[in-house]
């Protein structure tokens, strides 16, 4: 799913693929299959009222603050989740979207690499990557344009990238 931040078309995971029949998290599902978002957080906070360390619901619980705009606390509990469960590669591929949107391109890098270090053919967290890499290259090359390197090689490059950039998240 593209997860759009006003900035990018960034991907971030919804959920994972597992089972819950007859759960509470299996009305939740319910919830977010009909995007009925105010349910969805209401069933989700009920749960974590009992359950505070669910992973899933917390997970849930960040997609669904990022859905309804309170992109502040969505990031809090993605990162209190990489802490939380640093084995969980959505987490850290939804914390990476959250930090490019804001500009934080090395530490999105950090993201997406941990990321791929919990699951290598994590095939959305691949083209994030990517998308950010893009980025700092972008960066750097001004850099060395910054510093005396105006050659038309660097600007040839410079100008390459730019139909590419457009296709990925804004600069920051």
């Amino acid at each position: 799913m593209t997860l759009s931040l006003g900035l990018c078309p960034a991907q971030a995971q919804t959920s994972t693929l597992q089972n819950f029949k007859g759960t509470p998290h299996d009305e939740v599902q319910k919830s977010l299959n009909r995007r009925d978002w105010n349910n969805a957080m209401w069933l989700i906070d009920s749960y974590l009222e009992k359950q505070p360390r669910d992973p899933q619901m917390r997970f849930w619980r960040a997609r669904m603050l990022q859905q309804l705009k309170r992109d502040d606390e969505a990031y809090e509990v993605y990162v209190q989740l990489a802490q939380d469960y640093p084995e969980l590669p959505e987490v850290f591929n939804n914390l990476g979207v959250m930090q490019a949107a804001r500009g934080l391109l090395p530490e999105a890098q950090q993201s997406f690499a941990q990321a791929l270090r919990n699951n290598p053919a994590y095939a959305t967290a691949h083209e994030n990557m990517g998308d950010v890499l893009l980025h700092l290259a972008k960066q750097s090359l001004l850099k060395s344009k910054e510093h005396g390197g105006n050659t038309s090689s660097l600007n040839n490059k410079l100008n390459a990238l730019q139909p590419v950039l457009q296709l990925t998240l804004s600069p920051p």
